[in-house]
């Protein structure tokens, strides 16, 4: 069971512990700097007061100086009086200097002032009586010692002292605040960190205590997701197996109907077959509709790309629910703007569908009256896409702006009582919705309740390339008879029986088994043109036996037998899986008799030689003009380059590079169609068609995977070629 936790507050303590701890060392990291400042100012002071000493001694020493030079003028006046003035300047600096230095202490100033005033008196009188014995006046000792007595100097002697004493006791008030200052620091800063630490710790502890929480919480989220996970590979399967299952009768009620329609009929009994027709059709839509839901959701739905005729594929839409029309007496018109391109690009398939889904939608909510399809440009082309709208337009029951808001939600209609009168999933729009948003459009409605209601989409489609294969669909001659045989691997007795019908219908033989061995057994017995080939099977499924068919083990000669897949699974992958394990195409069920026919004629038409790496026929034609050099030539530059494409795909494959992939395919495609390689070929443009949002790493595996197979096959064929041409003409 999964701990529930509201909010992430398992971390509003082990959090809340560490901001602590970050602004307590903050704090501390203030009080330091703070500390360190007071520290550096009172060691500014000490030193200002050392100096202050210090110019109080030179000041002592320099008037004791003055004063012994002035005795000695008594005994030698000339010798002794250049020495007297040096001195006396000595003594005017010294107390310039103690001045100076004591400016900012009142009272030592007013000192220092006194101290220069009484110097400069005594000084003054000392120099008169110097110049006086410089001039040779005459003086007795007691007159000198008396001069003496009148200039002494303990009244300056007494100030000095007096500012050296108070010059002390600062100096030793402003160590003991050094000391206490640094213990305050000290204490302040261990007892922080301690702190800080201690916090950190305790924070560090409780959070590991929740990490081995998240790390439980974790394992059990990894647990839910696992079964989540199995769950929905589970549906995955159970929708595969379903859809197998349910499409496999359809199949045969579809098909059985479609050869019971081409017997002799009365009325009465077209009318009940075209019941069954439309109830089988229906059947099958919604489990289309179920299965699209849930490729939707776990986002494994994928567009294709392809050629295709606009208004074809419109007139087909119609065309299929026109009898449901008729039944409900309404007209259905299609009109198609002449600015609309002829031919376009993209899914054909799934345009359709949504078009369906309208088209169906309309006609159930109507009783009466006209249904319009209008598809016109809308707006400028994106980046040289052309840009349609596709408008449909009925007179029906209409609805209001609260049932708006609920249509394009899964398992959502209008209300309760349209689902009990019209039926229906309710997953028609939202499908169609999700499929428009696929192709870069939107889509919305319009509706007046009790007048009618006005769906429109847009997307955004491509332009075909140049190919001078493209025909308009109407312009195409009905399927002519076909002539081949066609071995049929399929478990299923309907199915057998359907399917043998329609190609006896179309000219060809055909042979039924029931498993992979024994469609392996009838093609080392008999000779077959075709295989239709049941991916799933009892024994040995179509998978494995096509690879094994390929690898020779139903004989050389049928190594390269065009083999078709025909599977009622719908999930992605399936044709990624059937063309790696070797087969040429894939044929959905329930499989249509105009799909079947256009498939056979497609790959019976040149026999066992369409399989082949090389079609021979179609190189040889290429090369004629240009004889077997120029065969040699592009077979070396392809056997060199081809492998290198092939491995840069892998790489870009594994990365999940899926450009990259498709534009290296773009290369090999063209050569290979060159070299008659038409497997090879399609399978390169199926990777180029990819979508690189949609498509993932797995289903691009395959693929390489596939063109990797076919590329070694098809080097092998072209050595064999080169190695059977006759030798070169020197000249």
């Amino acid at each position: 069971m999964i701990t529930n936790h509201k909010d992430p507050g398992y971390l509003k303590t082990p959090r809340a512990l560490t901001l602590g701890g970050l602004i307590l060392l903050g704090a501390i990291a203030f009080l330091a700097f703070l500390s360190g400042k007071r520290l550096l100012e009172t060691a500014a002071w000490r030193r200002h007061a050392y100096v202050v000493l210090g110019e109080i001694k030179e000041l002592k020493a320099k008037l004791e100086e003055t004063k012994s030079s002035y005795i000695a003028l008594y005994t030698d006046p000339t010798q002794a009086y250049d020495t007297f003035i040096k001195s006396q300047h000595g003594v005017h600096q010294a107390i310039i200097n103690l001045n100076s230095l004591v400016l900012d202490n009142k009272d030592q100033s007013r000192l220092a002032k006194k101290i220069q005033t009484l110097v400069n008196i005594k000084i003054a009188l000392w120099q008169s009586h110097a110049v006086a014995l410089q001039k040779g006046g005459n003086s007795t000792a007691d007159q000198f010692k008396t001069f003496l007595s009148t200039t002494e100097t303990s009244e300056v002697d007494r100030l000095i002292s007096e500012i050296e004493n108070e010059e002390q006791e600062i100096l030793m008030r402003r160590t003991a605040s050094v000391d206490r200052n640094f213990q305050i620091t000290t204490i302040v800063v261990i007892g922080g960190l301690a702190i800080a630490f201690l916090i950190f710790l305790f924070s560090t502890r409780l959070l590991q205590k929740q990490i081995i929480v998240c790390k439980r919480i974790e394992v059990e989220l990894e647990r839910a997701r696992s079964k989540a996970q199995e769950a929905s590979n589970l549906k995955s399967s159970f929708l595969a197996n379903m859809s197998h299952e349910i499409r496999t009768p359809l199949n045969g009620i579809i098909g059985m109907t479609k050869l019971f329609e081409q017997t002799p009929l009365n009325n009465r009994q077209l009318d009940y077959l075209e019941t069954i027709k439309t109830s089988s059709t229906s059947l099958l839509s919604l489990i289309n509709e179920i299965l699209d839901l849930s490729k939707i959701e776990s986002g494994k739905l994928q567009l294709e790309e392809t050629n295709f005729e606009l208004s074809s594929l419109v007139k087909s839409a119609v065309t299929i629910v026109e009898y449901s029309a008729r039944l409900k007496g309404l007209t259905i018109s299609t009109e198609i703007s002449s600015q609309v391109p002829e031919f376009l690009k993209g899914d054909p398939l799934r345009l359709r569908q949504v078009l369906l889904n309208l088209l169906n939608n309309a006609i159930k909510f109507s009783e009466h009256g006209l249904i319009k399809v209008k598809v016109t440009p809308y707006g400028p082309d994106k980046n040289g896409a052309p840009h349609l709208l596709f408008e449909i337009v009925d007179q029906g029951v209409g609805f209001d702006l609260e049932t708006k808001s609920r249509l394009f939600q899964s398992f959502s209609q209008g209300d309760s009582s349209m689902t009990r009168k019209y039926g229906g999933t309710g997953l028609g729009l939202a499908i169609s919705k999700q499929i428009v948003e696929m192709m870069n459009g939107t889509i919305d409605v319009d509706s007046v309740k009790g007048i009618g209601s006005r769906f429109f989409f847009d997307v955004t489609l491509g332009l075909p390339g140049t190919d001078s294969d493209i025909k308009k669909i109407s312009s195409l001659k009905p399927v002519m008879p076909l002539q081949g045989r066609v071995l049929i691997a399929e478990d299923n007795l309907v199915n057998q029986k359907v399917v043998s019908e329609m190609l006896s219908t179309m000219g060809c033989s055909s042979q039924v088994v029931e498993n992979g061995y024994d469609a392996i057994g009838a093609l080392l017995t008999e000779k077959f043109d075709l295989i239709l080939m049941d991916a799933q099977m009892p024994g040995m499924d179509g998978y494995e036996a096509t690879r094994r068919i390929r690898k020779g083990q139903a004989g050389e000669d049928n190594r390269y037998i065009p083999i078709l897949a025909t599977t009622a699974n719908a999930i992605k992958g399936d044709i990624e899986l059937c063309l790696e394990a070797g087969m040429n195409d894939y044929i959905s069920k329930p499989i249509s008799y105009n799909d079947l026919a256009f498939k056979i004629s497609k790959w019976i038409k040149a026999g066992s030689q369409i399989g082949k790496p090389l079609e021979t026929e179609s190189s040889n034609r290429k090369f004629a003009q240009h004889g077997d050099k120029l065969l040699q030539e592009v077979a070396v530059i392809f056997n060199q380059d081809s492998p290198i494409l092939v491995a840069n795909m892998k790489t870009a494959a594994a990365v999940g590079d899926i450009k990259q992939v498709a534009a290296l395919a773009h290369n090999l495609k063209s050569s290979a169609a060159y070299l008659g390689a038409l497997r090879l070929k399609e399978i390169a443009e199926r990777i180029e068609s990819l979508d690189v949002e949609s498509t993932d790493r797995q289903q691009v595996s395959l693929l390489v995977e596939s063109l990797t197979k076919e590329l070694k096959l098809a080097q092998e064929d072209l050595k064999a070629r080169i190695k059977n041409l006759p030798p070169q003409n020197p000249n």
